[in-house]
């Protein structure tokens, strides 16, 4: 019996007849969520205050992961008591939270979310990438977007990789132009991270935008 079919049988057992042929109401506490899929169609997932009686979500999430191509092992590992959590939330957010969950395991892949195509400069990260949704509303200084903090500060803080994307030396606070010919020279890096021309685009993690101290806590 699928959970459709369940859940049709569960609402018919708490309709009871009383004397005179009249039908109570189901009881209150139990309901119906809709999760909206890709395709545009709407499935009913059963929920109820009461956990003896709420349907196992679990097995929901796996397809609809499948169908936004979404790996099943992230959903495999959501702890069983958060599951009756997401069987009541409201139409949609079982999609939001699939692809936060995917986006969060690509990131600790040490690897760059598809959506994440913009750059910004994250005080305490330096240059990294981000949804063009959050570039879009962060104060611009100095040609970069700026955060006080991104999703990449708990990759930093567990010691992970993290992809840069593309920096000059000219505009690095570290970088001390070559003193035969500045503009075009190639200078030093006081922090360590090699020699370039100022004009050479490449990646570095100890990128520092000139007008900015940097926390690194």
């Amino acid at each position: 019996m699928s959970w459709r079919e369940r859940l049709a049988t569960q609402r018919a057992e708490k309709i009871q007849k009383v004397p005179g042929d009249l039908l109570t109401k189901p009881t209150k506490g139990a309901f119906v969520s809709f999760v909206s899929t890709p395709d545009g169609h709407s499935e009913k997932i059963a929920a109820s205050s009461d956990p003896a009686v709420r349907v196992n979500i679990r097995p929901v999430l796996l397809e609809l992961a499948d169908r936004l191509g979404i790996d099943g092992v992230h959903v495999h590992r959501i702890p069983s008591a958060d599951l009756a959590l997401w069987a009541a939330i409201p139409d949609g957010s079982l999609r939001a939270f699939l692809l936060a969950l995917d986006d969060t395991a690509t990131r600790q892949a040490g690897k760059v979310p598809l959506d994440d195509t913009a750059a910004i400069h994250c005080r305490h990260c330096g240059p990294v990438y981000a949804h063009p949704g959050i570039a879009a509303v962060l104060p611009v200084v100095d040609g970069w977007p700026r955060a006080l903090g991104c999703p990449w500060c708990a990759i930093r803080k567990a010691g992970g990789y993290i992809p840069r994307p593309l920096v000059t030396c000219g505009d690095c606070q570290y970088f001390t132009p070559d003193t035969i010919n500045p503009p075009a020279g190639m200078g030093t890096c006081a922090s360590g991270h090699g020699m370039h021309y100022p004009m050479k685009a490449h990646r570095c993690a100890g990128y520092l935008i000139s007008t900015e101290k940097r926390d690194l806590a």
